[in-house]
């Protein structure tokens, strides 16, 4: 389907390294476009070292555009890249050592596509020179003229060492398209900008071509998603990342109670990156229950002491940021722990590692006592956190006995709907498992 839209270029995010190496440098070897990543290094890893370009020069119009490509630094720890794949975290030099190798071979329309961020990106771009424009990733930020809720102007203009640089992003899931028509003149300046993020409704016609082509593979998906699971909820189970990323959430307590009750341990912790939509009220479906557990990672039981379980619980908050008293919606990490089976309390303001200020673990009774940090217990998550995922890697040093081959997730998620039957304001609820002291949220837009 990329190949059929006509993609010039492309650079890669964190998720497409979900899945392993191999996965990956299948999905490459299908492209007919370059992938460009110029902060990565692959050399050591053959499944990829063929496979990925530092830059890219694309004949466009009888002109020559340089492109420059970044990923995350933090894949290595949000993914699953492997050992041999390592990631350079100095964008700027990264992306100034890229533009003087194309400036020196006489290009002077460069483009940089990135998935570092909105906050990364205007830092990063203020200390560029000879780039051109921006495209960027991972926060799914939106940016627009027109749109209610967008971050900046589509494009917005920073100004780089040696001019201006057209930055924009185009939010997230295919619900907007970015389009930036750039006119430069013959020196490689910039001399007008248009355009927009277009909103995909129903109202545009599909592509016949790829509307086949996507229609040829899709039958068979579509039915099965669209598939009762044989369970219903009478409210909507919220699973936005505005909100599980940054407190207690429906989804976050039913899938840790639910990995809970798989496996018999007493505390389950969930990474709130790994809960990708809300479910509405109504049947639910088996599409519903994928598209909030994608990745299919697998459940991990071990046993941990109370320290290791605090430790963990400080990583999950420690990316958060605080002003004011306030902390923010946007560009909140994956890493935040929902949780079963116990309770914490945290303080923002504190410096991160020494944020976590109380925690309680759920008695047979009901009832909750302190955590004893050299008591030990039983504890599930899933293989992505056990093995040092989101920043976990206190879970990959001190697990004590770990067993990280138990059932896929979003099967334990869907038999747990099963066995509740009807999801209700009785069997789930936010309930006081996680609370910020000393802060607040900021209001939902």
């Amino acid at each position: 389907v990329m190949n059929l839209l006509g993609y010039d270029a492309m650079t890669l995010g964190n998720h497409e390294f979900d899945n392993g190496t191999q996965i990956l440098a299948d999905f490459i070897a299908g492209l007919n476009f370059p992938v460009v990543v110029s902060n990565i290094d692959v050399s050591e890893e053959p499944l990829l070292a063929d496979k990925v370009q530092e830059i890219a020069i694309l004949e466009v119009g009888g002109e020559q555009i340089g492109v420059i490509g970044l990923v995350t630094a933090e894949t290595d720890i949000l993914s699953s890249p492997g050992e041999n794949v390592t990631f350079n975290a100095d964008y700027v030099a990264v992306v100034n050592a890229a533009a003087a190798t194309l400036t020196e071979q006489g290009v002077n329309k460069i483009i940089v596509l990135t998935h570092t961020g909105y906050n990364v990106d205007v830092e990063v771009i203020p200390q560029l020179e000879n780039v051109d424009i921006y495209i960027g990733g991972h926060s799914h930020s939106l940016f627009g003229n027109q749109n209610n809720g967008a971050v900046d102007a589509y494009p917005v203009v920073i100004e780089s060492k040696t001019g201006p640089v057209y930055y924009g992003q185009a939010g997230e899931k295919n619900t907007y398209l970015g389009r930036l028509n750039v006119e430069f003149d013959k020196d490689g300046i910039i001399v007008s900008t248009s355009g927009d993020t277009i909103f995909l409704s129903h109202y545009i016609t599909p592509d016949a071509e790829a509307l086949e082509l996507v229609s040829s593979l899709d039958a068979e998906v579509v039915a099965l998603r669209e598939q009762s699971i044989n369970a219903t909820t009478d409210i909507m189970l919220v699973g936005e990342r505005t909100i599980c990323r940054v407190e207690e959430c429906l989804l976050g307590n039913l899938i840790a109670d639910g990995m809970r009750a798989e496996t018999g341990a007493q505390i389950a912790i969930m990474n709130s990156g790994g809960i990708r939509a809300s479910i509405e009220a109504g049947d639910i479906t088996l599409g519903e229950v994928l598209t909030v557990q994608p990745f299919g990672n697998l459940m991990s039981t071990f046993s941990a002491s109370g320290a290791d379980v605090i430790a963990a619980l400080e990583n999950g908050v420690s990316s958060l940021v605080v002003a004011d008293g306030v902390v923010g919606r946007a560009d909140l990490a994956g890493r935040f722990p929902q949780v079963s089976g116990i309770r914490y309390s945290f303080d923002p303001n504190l410096e991160a590692g020494s944020r976590i200020t109380g925690v309680d673990v759920l008695n047979e009774d009901g009832t909750y006592s302190p955590i004893d940090p050299v008591a030990v217990y039983t504890v599930v998550t899933n293989n992505f956190m056990r093995n040092g995922g989101d920043g976990y890697s206190v879970l990959a040093t001190n697990a004590i006995a770990p067993y990280d081959f138990g059932l896929v997730d979003y099967d334990v998620f869907q038999s747990y709907l099963v066995s509740l039957g009807t999801v209700t304001a009785d069997n789930v609820k936010v309930e006081g498992r996680i609370t910020m002291v000393n802060a607040t949220v900021a209001p939902l837009e």
